[in-house]
């Protein structure tokens, strides 16, 4: 499984992937242009926006999928 580090973030080298996997439980939305849909290796989900950030409790990681 490979990670990114900088997910979707304006910078980021993976920004136009179709999935990106974040290690660890917390995520950040800040200079991320779009909606995001996180999916934790337990398969609790939810849609993350712009500008916010969010805590997956207890995950090791989160799988991003932009909602463009």
């Amino acid at each position: 499984m490979k990670f990114s580090k900088k997910g979707y973030k304006k910078n980021s080298p993976d920004k136009n992937k179709s999935t990106n996997i974040i290690p660890g439980d917390k995520i950040t939305m800040k200079n991320v242009e779009f909606k995001v849909l996180g999916i934790d290796d337990k398969g609790f989900a939810k849609v993350m926006y712009p500008g916010y950030d969010y805590t997956f409790p207890g995950a090791k990681w989160v799988k991003e999928i932009p909602l463009k």
